[in-house]
């Protein structure tokens, strides 16, 4: 009887009674207690709106740019070509060789002897050489190679570069210092082929370049090793961006900037910003909505090797086709880039309209390179005219250190006659 009393008293002390009143105000407690933790949450969880476009100070790869194009995000980002596409030439590598046409072994002595080489080094060069019907071909040594100072490449190889006589010579590796400091610090590389590439480039201004890219991979003992150094040295140096918009955006304001370009329909974009203008933190979108098709279809992409009969889609074949439906391959020829460029456009004291050309000329004013001037300090680019190079998005600051010369290329900045 004593335990049954002792548990009835437990069991009582578990029961909860109320009054209608009591249960009310119990319920509401409840209520209000829920919604207080789910508002702290959100809080975390949703930064408000001045955060959720903040840039990290310490963030030195992205910042905000302000203008008449809007707000535009930016972050600093490298491209590197796929692994796929360079299976060919990383796995047979094919020896260095240099062709002089229309030169004579004593003949080709005289130019290297003329640009730096000593008696010694031009006579190792001709060691292995072959003469032909119109000019000498000869496959450098290491022992040469290895005997040229960085110094005596940056004479040398510049004076043989646009003569045909190596494919790398005329369109060596560029690199900005920065992106070379990179690949010597990039730990998926062996020491050794770090060690081989820094006693092979040499300086052009600022820059580093390379040009005995061929006897580099001849050096390397793997496929494995030649494919992750290759890969580094495709590195670019790029932007992406994205435009910002926030419930206080003037759509009109950015229609009246981005929507002025041919194969860019903006009525089409529209509703999409309208849509992140309603968002409570506003949102932002890739710019790749506010390119034509054309360059759409390319940005950050690596061309693959071209097939006998398709176009050279170097500088001036993708500049001048940015907003073209179907590519013009008649920019191919640089003849009829200048003759088109004098015919339709005007010269200008600095961009600040999308679709503005940047022309970067050299010390003979001849067009070294052409770009499509988007907004900021931004343009879309294809540097060179081989498939190492892929199409994107680039600070004015980092094209200018991509094409080093003596004296400093000039960038000239040109608008459509229409515009």
């Amino acid at each position: 009887m004593s335990r049954s009393r002792k548990l009835e008293s437990a069991a009582a002390t578990n029961v909860f009674q109320f009054t209608l009143a009591g249960l009310i105000v119990f319920s509401l407690a409840l209520i209000g207690g829920a919604s207080i933790i789910t508002y702290k949450l959100a809080v975390v969880s949703l930064p408000k709106l001045a955060e959720s476009f903040a840039v990290n100070p310490k963030d030195k790869t992205s910042s905000v740019h302000v203008g008449a194009w809007g707000e535009l995000l930016l972050r600093d980002i490298s491209l590197e070509r796929p692994a796929e596409y360079l299976t060919e030439e990383v796995t047979n590598p094919q020896p260095e060789t240099w062709v002089f046409n229309g030169l004579k072994p004593d003949a080709v002595k005289a130019l290297l002897l003329k640009n730096g080489l000593t008696a010694a080094q031009a006579t190792a060069a001709l060691t292995e050489c072959k003469e032909f019907n119109s000019g000498t071909q000869l496959t450098p040594s290491a022992n040469f190679l290895f005997s040229l100072m960085p110094a005596t490449r940056a004479k040398l190889y510049p004076a043989l570069a646009g003569q045909n006589v190596n494919l790398y010579l005329d369109y060596p590796y560029i690199f900005p210092s920065e992106t070379v400091e990179s690949i010597y610090a990039d730990e998926r590389q062996n020491p050794d082929d770090v060690a081989l590439l820094k006693r092979l480039v040499y300086p052009n201004g600022a820059a580093q370049q390379l040009a005995d890219y061929q006897f580099l991979l001849n050096q390397i003992p793997t496929n494995e090793r030649r494919i992750a150094l290759t890969r580094a040295l495709s590195r670019q140096s790029a932007v992406l961006a994205r435009l910002i918009v926030k419930p206080n955006t003037d759509i009109d304001k950015v229609a009246a900037y981005w929507g002025n370009m041919p194969n860019v329909r903006f009525t089409d974009i529209r509703p999409l910003l309208e849509s992140l203008k309603q968002l409570p933190e506003g949102g932002n979108i890739s710019l790749l909505y506010l390119l034509p098709k054309f360059a759409r279809d390319r940005l950050y992409t690596f061309p693959l090797p071209p097939q006998p009969g398709e176009p050279t889609m170097d500088c001036h074949w993708s500049t001048f086709n940015f907003s073209n439906e179907t590519p013009d391959n008649r920019f191919n020829d640089p003849t009829y880039a200048v003759q088109y460029i004098q015919k339709n456009f005007y010269q200008i004291a600095a961009p600040s309209q999308y679709g503005d050309i940047l022309l970067l000329m050299n010390g003979k004013n001849e067009i070294k390179h052409s770009a499509v001037f988007l907004a900021d300090d931004i343009v879309f680019t294809k540097n060179g005219n081989n498939y190492r190079q892929p199409w994107m998005l680039m600070r004015i600051s980092d094209l200018l250190a991509t094409y080093p010369d003596s004296p400093p290329m000039k960038p000239i900045y040109m608008r459509h006659k229409t515009d």
